[in-house]
This record gives structure tokens, C-alpha cells and sequence, in this order.
């Protein structure tokens, strides 16, 4: 016997059928209580709460289709199936009308009793997570509407809305640990980082470079942070496979972008990681320099050139696929680094920034370090980094 967290109420006038039904609800792991007619049964569903209701249709005083009046009105998503005599059936379909989620037949036969319960149990934990992520939706979109206000009207608070919006540093996701840094060159950044949980075997990550500074730029970080966590929220909602797919979300990311006419543009670096199959699959709207990618043998950059996102209308994106090695970095950063470097030519930047990136040790403290970061009083241009790791030496940080 498994033992489950569910609980059920059995309603039923007759002893002998609560007891064998009891002890066979019992016997596959639910917890359960009693009920010997249908004004017990309410009390009993009042006080505790159960998870699933299975009541009798026919019974003295207050019968079946009476509870189900009631728990319409009281507890119009607790899942009830109906047990209904032979030749009963239309006292059956008039349960179902008034919201029955399911009948069986008395006598009751055990293995359609345990489909029913399972069917009903697998449906209510959809209406509940369908409930949970609607108000997710409906406390992002408030949220949204609170940051944008105070990011027009406030650049300090603007700037502490950004900070809050960006992940927590230093997390792990299954074997992988991800380092961020945002360093705005005025007060309020057009970079932006995400890391998210998908699902328990993916995740997704990006950075983001909105054309121009300040306030403008923004509000448009907010709005993608925004884009991206209603398509997360509509994959667990709805299985909606978009936010998996990095070249068909820029795609629609872009679209959303010229409907709304902005008058802005950003490059936007955007993968999945598949935890399971230990793969990268990802798409580049514009950003530049590349991604380094470091196995411990070989450096890899990602060059993969496209459209920035809200450029040009209808554009498209290519996906690609590289395999994670056990010990590995991957290093994303945006072209405010260009900015700080002191080699005279891009190719020289370029094989700098592939040189201090191709370590799978390197840390973020590091590259703040080699860059000069830290002895700088103002940057010409906002920059970011992102370094995702695998295998090494990085220490235990935070699990997500």
C-alpha cells in the first residue's frame, strides 16, 4: 500500500457498504472519514476540507442530490462521484447536471471505483493549478503595471525595481550553477538578465541589451521580463511549448514588439538547457560579442549572427544544439564590455574577452577584476555578464 495525501468522505446509509468501501479506499492509501446520511456527510466536509467527496444518491433525510445543491453553491470545484443503484441511471444524469464529476454503479466494482477516483483527483490537481497560475498571472500583471508606473515617475525607484527583478545570484539548477552581474553606466540599466525554472527537466536563461539608456530602455527590460514569465506561466498552465523553443519565442517576442511600436530595439541571447539530455539550444537576435563556451579542452564561440528583436518586422531566427560537457562555462556578456577594454582593434577585444572566458573556473569576481570594473567611476555603456557552469570547483550555492 502507497500511502497518499488525499482525503475522502464517504457518504452512505447503508454500514456494510461504507465499511467495505472505507476499508478499500484505505487499502489503496487515502485517508478516510464516514458519513451515514447527508447532513453528517456536510459536517463532516465543513471540518475537514477533503479532497474528494463519494456519496450515495439515495438516503433518508437529506439524500444525494441534496448535497450536491448545497456543495454547488458552498464548494463549487470539490470533486464528488455519485454512487447510483441499478436502474437509478436517470438519478445519475440528474447528478451530473448539477455537478457530479462522476458516477458508479452499486454494486461497486473496486477497479472502475479506482479509475473514477483517479480521474476525478488528476482533474481537480488541473483546476487547481490552472486557479494557482491565473492569479500568477493576474499578480504579474499588477505588478507590471505598479513597475512601469513608478519607472516613469521615479528613477530611484525605477533602479530598485530593476535590482529586485533580476534573479537571485549564485543559484544552482540540478548540476548547473549560473553568476550574474548588471552594472548600469547612469542610474537606471537598458541590460537585463534572467535564470528560470521551465519545468522540472529544462531551463531557460537570457540577456538582453535594449537599444539606448535610461528610462525608455527600461521600461522595455520590464516588459520582456514580463513577455518571458507569462510564457513560463502558460507552459505549466496550458503545456504551451513556446518558451522551449528559443527561435519561435524571439520570433514572437519581435512580433509583440512591432505591434506595439516601441520605437525601440534590442539583441537578446536566449537559451534552454535540458537537464536530462545535458544540451544547449539556443537562439541570438543581434547580440553581440558572442557567447564563449568552454568544455575544459576546447573554447567555442558561439557565432551565430541574426536581427536584433523589434528591428524589423516578420524577422526570423535560427535554433541550435550543442552538447554540455561534465566540467564546462558558459560565458554570456553584452558589448559594454567592448567599452572598458583597451586594445586598439576589435579582433584584439575579441580574442581578449575569448582568452578571459574560456576558462571553466573563471568567476564573475574575476572578470569584474580583469576588466577594471570595480576602478571605474562611470562606464560608457551599461554591462552584463553571465557565466553558467557545470562540474569544478564552485562550491555549493543555492538549489532551485
Amino acid at each position: 500500500m502507497v500511502s497518499r495525501r488525499e482525503r475522502i468522505v464517504v457518504i452512505d446509509d447503508t454500514e456494510m457498504v461504507r465499511t467495505v468501501l472505507v476499508h478499500y479506499l484505505e487499502r489503496l492509501g487515502f485517508a478516510t472519514l464516514e458519513a451515514a446520511d447527508g447532513q453528517q456527510g456536510l459536517d463532516a466536509i465543513r471540518a475537514n476540507k477533503p479532497d474528494l467527496v463519494l456519496c450515495d444518491l439515495r438516503m433518508p433525510n437529506l439524500d444525494g442530490l441534496g448535497v450536491l445543491k448545497i456543495l454547488k453553491k458552498e464548494s463549487p470545484e470539490l470533486p464528488i462521484i455519485v454512487m447510483s443503484g441499478a436502474g437509478l441511471l436517470q438519478d445519475a444524469v440528474g447528478a451530473l447536471q448539477l455537478g457530479a464529476w462522476d458516477y458508479v454503479e452499486k454494486p461497486v466494482e473496486f477497479p472502475v471505483l479506482e479509475h473514477a477516483l483517479n480521474q476525478a483527483l488528476e482533474k481537480a490537481a488541473l483546476v487547481e493549478d490552472n486557479r494557482r497560475y491565473r492569479a500568477h498571472l493576474e499578480r504579474l500583471n499588477r505588478d507590471l503595471e505598479a513597475s512601469l508606473r513608478l519607472l516613469a515617475e521615479d528613477e530611484n525607484a525605477g533602479r530598485q525595481i530593476q535590482v529586485r527583478m533580476l534573479p537571485h545570484n549564485h543559484q544552482r539548477f540540478g548540476d548547473y550553477l549560473f553568476t550574474r552581474e548588471v552594472i548600469p553606466s547612469s542610474l537606471l540599466s537598458g541590460d537585463f538578465i534572467d535564470v528560470f525554472k521551465i519545468d522540472p527537466r529544462h531551463w531557460g536563461f537570457y540577456l538582453a541589451d535594449v537599444s539606448g539608456h535610461g528610462v525608455s530602455s527600461a521600461l522595455v527590460t520590464v516588459l520582456l521580463r514580463s513577455f518571458v514569465q507569462r510564457h513560463v506561466a502558460s507552459s505549466i498552465e496550458s503545456g504551451d511549448d513556446l518558451i522551449l523553443s528559443p527561435a519561435r519565442l524571439l520570433m514572437r517576442l519581435n512580433d509583440e514588439m512591432a505591434r506595439d511600436d516601441l520605437d525601440k530595439h534590442l539583441t537578446i541571447f536566449y537559451g534552454v538547457i535540458d537537464q536530462q539530455e545535458d544540451t544547449l539550444l539556443y537562439a541570438n537576435a543581434g547580440h553581440f560579442p558572442w557567447p564563449v563556451l568552454c568544455d575544459g579542452a576546447a573554447v567555442t564561440v558561439l557565432e551565430q549572427p541574426g536581427v536584433p528583436v523589434g528591428m524589423l518586422p516578420r524577422s526570423r531566427y535560427q535554433e541550435h544544439r550543442v552538447p554540455l560537457a561534465p566540467c564546462m562555462s558558459l560565458s554570456v556578456f553584452s558589448d559594454g564590455v567592448l567599452e572598458v577594454l583597451s586594445q586598439s582593434t576589435l579582433d584584439e577585444k575579441l580574442e581578449y574577452l575569448r582568452g578571459l572566458f574560456g576558462r571553466p573556473n573563471v568567476t564573475i569576481e574575476q572578470a569584474r577584476q580583469e576588466l577594471h570594473l570595480d576602478g571605474l567611476s562611470a562606464l560608457p555603456d551599461d554591462v552584463a555578464m553571465l557565466i553558467i557552469q557545470r562540474g569544478g570547483s564552485h562550491g555549493n550555492r543555492t538549489s532551485a
